[in-house]
């Protein structure tokens, strides 16, 4: 029985999702000068946000805080915040650089990719999270003004991901005995 009512949360939760649009092509710069392109957001769950200058940095990433501190720990969960280049300076708040990079400047290629995501799920961008899945399929957003809506987001993103893969599965089966 318990087995089947996390089997009916899974399905309730995926049923929930879109099916989404495949992302654009698209190529980026992080802040730091690494390169960017869609192809790196296969395999993994990308959230991403965008700032504008009216965007209080601070505030998104202490409304993201809650869906950073579930996944802290993956690696195949990454934040982007594509910001102005008159943000760019207020980079102190991003303290896990390994899942939270920012993208600057806000060129052409972020802002058609900030359309198609408003044309595919209409949201206020600079009050929404968008989900793209390990396939590189943008499946969603959800306001990070709204609690239950990022309760939501933590709960999707953890049923997308695969399980974590043991190092060495016979040992913990030993500990198990």
């Amino acid at each position: 029985m318990y087995l089947r009512s996390g089997l009916d949360y899974r399905k309730e939760h995926l049923a929930s999702l879109e099916e989404g649009v495949p992302v654009p092509d698209l190529s980026w710069e992080t802040w730091k000068g690494d390169a960017l392109d869609s192809g790196d957001w296969l395999e993994q769950i990308n959230l991403i946000l965008f700032a504008e200058d009216s965007v209080d940095l601070h505030h998104q990433a202490e409304a993201m805080s809650l869906v950073h501190s579930q996944f802290d720990d993956r690696e195949d969960v990454i934040f982007y915040q594509v910001i102005q280049d008159s943000l760019l300076g207020d980079t102190s708040m991003v303290g896990d650089t390994s899942q939270w990079r920012m993208i600057s400047p806000i060129n052409e290629s972020a802002r058609s990719f900030r359309e198609f995501c408003i044309q595919t799920f209409p949201s206020d961008p600079k009050h929404s999270v968008y989900l793209v899945d390990r396939r590189g399929v943008l499946r969603q957003s959800f306001s990070i003004e709204d609690h239950s809506s990022l309760t939501r987001l933590v709960e999707v993103v953890a049923i997308l991901l695969p399980p974590k893969k043991l190092s060495h599965p016979e040992l913990n089966r030993t500990k198990e005995k």
